[in-house]
């Protein structure tokens, strides 16, 4: 029926007799009696409310019949879509101002303007179109006819479930932009999808989930999956911003719906927009309508050919698409201070982090699938993909989302993924399901089973998925702005670090409640082991595994079996071909090797006098670079970050304080008596230029030395006091007030002071006692003197 008012909830009237009796409560929302229910806005009786809605229909049909659209756009209290058919409904025929088109956004197509105009302008701009001859009824069938004809004929196109398209396939199409279809579907479906035109809209389903809309870039010619097989190329309009299962209607045109290849109906159109274009493509039709009315790449279109893709078979490893750069293994070492953390720091974020918003969302969506979901406990997947199907969903659904393949990719293949994903969630069924007969429940229930074998959540669930729900959450929303996408992981190695947190292990779980103490065993896979897998899946990318302390691991304990597949000639390829070594895992019993877009890169302390050499195995596999303290006077071009020191003074009474020159000397002395990993860092002094010049930088230069350089220096020479006070050049500084380390008394005196006149001992034979003067620090004088003692 023309203008009709059909679908959603029958509250739209404000007023309706109720067809079930059930009894139901009232709110300050919605009122109910046995027989109707109404807005409690309109009144305290359904009666009350009825009278109210009449006398509102009274004064839009008094506004149609005159004519007055601008009335009619400023009556509030009906919804849009009811006020305007009634009014269409009441104008005068005779001299009619309303289309039977309720939808701004279909006014708005038609007109060829934007759907954030009025209904009243859009409807005078479609009157204007109608022709003096054509009745109003005729012509609204005519604008309805336009628009199913101008850039508005959609279609389905479903790549359906296993058997008929592997997901592998859909994968492989969906990458490729590739169309396909059996030209012998029923209902001449096969005849249609081959026969639309170039430049046809469609929306793509893989089974029930909706993927893209797109349009036909190429006529239909075979492809390889075989014998009657068709494909078109097309290009993407929109990428589904969610991927759950439709359930809204089972329409022909529907995701639900029983069809291959079905248009969409005009009529369906509203239905369409309402709950598929914009809950899943965040999308109208005029935007659709734009888009689609934008050119073709006329090469794409030239003669109608298409590429033919490489036939299917088996789910293929994902591969770069240009060649891998060679992969690095590199260790930073020095001394401490010199800016191996802060090398490092700037080396991940230059060439191991991106910006969500520099990629597309569909990759962001890949990396983060792999680095938050893929790790998930079963249950836990089979919870973020039932919430990502809209909270019910069947074993065979849940199992063909990505979540749960990623999650299978990353715990082996050597599993039945149904039958995992039955345990997990009867498991975690709640003790009340009357249909779930497993004994053995784990904490938290939140799932139940319907008779029909659909399952839902039930329980506490909100509460126990809470990080779940707003991880699927981020997931539809997508990357924002300043979010970051961090491609490695950091460890540090220490005597206890093993093979089980580095490549793959036996780790405890509770199996039962946390108070009975019930404890199994499941292999997790380790950090390193984690972020190869992560790799595989963005070949494009470097990954890096940073790894701290390195030389204070036992490494033949932590890397097993991978010291040989780390280097470099041992990598996977990740082009197709197989790699040159791999291992089969102790634990898992996988095999395994090391992708070539994985860097390793350590760091080394070699001031630390508490570490073992250095492991040969690394040596051999490693590139060491060093970091020592930087004193160079001048900085080089292409780093700004060097020479810190540079120009660095401290202003005092007694002189200016030359920091690069007081480093640079005491670390030569250091060299001299000592070796050059033991150093002093410049980092112990380049805070020193954030301070204000004058009496506040030097009090921080004196914190620095008391408190830092002072304790570093007798760490480094075993508290030999002598040598401390060659570092710091006490031994050439005539006046005793300005040495920091000095000796306690003459020694005869201070010998006789301790044990008296007649000790009998040798004062050449005994130690030499030594004392920190702290009023040293306070002096000028003393850090000059450091590197002009010999002046």
């Amino acid at each position: 029926m023309t203008g009709s008012i059909r679908g959603g909830s029958s509250f739209k009237f404000g007023v309706f007799s109720r067809k079930n009796h059930e009894n139901k409560k009232s709110d300050a929302k919605l009122s109910y009696s046995d027989t109707h229910g109404w807005y409690s806005s309109l009144g305290a009786t359904a009666q009350e409310a009825f009278e109210k809605v009449r006398g509102y229909v009274c004064q839009v049909a008094d506004l149609a019949e005159r004519g007055d659209l601008d009335g009619i756009e400023a009556f509030e209290h009906l919804g849009e879509a009811f006020k305007w058919k009634i009014a269409f409904h009441y104008q005068d025929r005779k001299a009619p101002v309303i289309v039977s088109i309720f939808k701004r956004e279909l006014l708005a197509v038609y007109v060829g303007v934007t759907a954030s105009q009025s209904m009243a302008t859009l409807q005078k701009a479609a009157l204007a179109k109608r022709p003096a001859d054509l009745g109003i009824l005729e012509f609204g069938q005519q604008v309805w006819e336009a628009l199913s004809q101008k850039n508005l004929a959609i279609w389905k196109l479903s790549h359906g479930n296993p058997p008929t398209f592997t997901e592998a396939e859909r994968q492989q199409y969906l990458g490729g932009h590739w169309a396909v279809m059996h030209r012998d579907t029923g209902k001449e479906q096969g005849k249609k999808f081959a026969e639309a035109p170039v430049g046809a809209l469609f929306f793509l389903c893989h089974g029930h989930s909706p993927q893209c809309i797109g349009q036909f870039t190429s006529k239909a010619q075979p492809c390889a999956k075989g014998d009657g097989w068709l494909q078109r190329s097309y290009r993407v309009l929109k990428p589904a911003q969610r991927n759950d299962r439709y359930t809204a209607n089972s329409k022909g045109w529907s995701p639900q719906g029983n069809s291959t290849f079905w248009q969409v109906g005009a009529h369906d159109l509203p239905e369409f927009e309402s709950t598929l274009l914009k809950p899943y493509f965040a999308t109208d039709l005029a935007e659709l309508a734009v888009l689609a009315g934008e050119p073709i790449e006329a090469a794409s279109l030239s003669n109608g050919a298409a590429q033919t893709p490489a036939p299917v078979h088996m789910p293929a490893p994902i591969t770069a698409s240009k060649p891998i750069a060679p992969c690095v293994n590199r260790i930073y070492y020095g001394p401490p201070g010199t800016g191996k953390t802060y090398t490092l720091t700037r080396l991940l974020k230059r060439d191991y982090e991106q910006q969500a918003k520099s990629i597309s969302t569909e990759e962001w969506r890949t990396q983060l699938i792999a680095e938050k979901i893929a790790v998930l406990k079963w249950w836990e997947g089979a919870a973020a993909t039932l919430y990502d199907l809209g909270g019910k969903a069947k074993v065979a659904d849940i199992a063909e989302h990505r979540f749960i393949q990623a999650i299978t990719a990353a715990n082996g293949s050597n599993r039945n993924v149904r039958q995992t994903l039955w345990g997990a969630l009867q498991s975690h069924t709640v003790d009340e399901s009357t249909l779930v007969k497993v004994k053995k429940r784990l904490s938290p229930a939140v799932f139940d089973k319907s008779a029909e074998a659909v399952w839902q959540f039930a329980g506490d669930w909100q509460e126990a998925c809470a990080d779940l729900i707003a991880l699927v959450d981020q997931l539809k929303q997508g990357p924002q702005d300043a979010h970051a996408i961090q491609r490695y992981s950091f460890v540090t190695f220490h005597q206890s670090y093993g093979y089980e947190e580095f490549v793959e292990g036996l780790r405890p779980v509770l199996t039962g409640e946390a108070d009975a103490g019930e404890v199994a065993y499941e292999m997790r896979p380790g950090v390193f082991k984690e972020l190869c897998r992560k790799a595989r899946q963005a070949p494009e990318q470097r990954f890096a595994m940073v790894i701290d302390e390195i030389n204070r691991g036992n490494i033949s304990k932590i890397f097993g079996e991978l010291i040989t597949l780390i280097e470099t000639d041992k990598r996977d390829p990740l082009d197709g071909n197989a790699p040159s070594a791999e291992v089969t895992l102790a634990y898992s019993g996988e095999k395994f090797s090391v992708p070539a877009n994985v860097d390793i890169i350590g760091t080394m302390n070699t001031a630390d006098r508490s570490l073992a050499l250095l492991d040969t195995a690394l040596r051999r596999r490693f590139e060491f670079v060093p970091l020592m303290p930087d004193t160079r006077a001048e900085k080089a071009p292409a780093d700004q970050d060097s020479a810190p020191l540079a120009g660095l003074v401290v202003t005092t009474d007694a002189g200016l304080i030359d920091i690069r020159l007081l480093l640079l000397r005491m670390n030569e002395r250091i060299e001299a008596l000592y070796d050059r990993d033991h150093g002093i860092g410049h980092a112990y002094l380049t805070g020193l230029a954030g301070v204000e010049d004058g009496p506040l930088r030097f009090n921080a230069l004196a914190a620095t030395f008391r408190n830092r350089i002072v304790p570093l220096l007798e760490e480094y020479f075993f508290e030999d006091w002598q040598k401390i006070r060659l570092v710091l050049a006490d031994n050439q500084k005539i006046d005793k007030a300005i040495q920091f380390i000095r000796e306690s008394v003459e020694r005869e005196q201070d010998l006789s002071a301790l044990f008296g006149n007649d000790h009998g001992l040798d004062s050449y034979a005994t130690k030499r006692r030594y004392h920190v003067q702290d009023s040293a620090f306070s002096q000028p004088e003393a850090y000059i003197r450091i590197y002009q003692a010999l002046a």
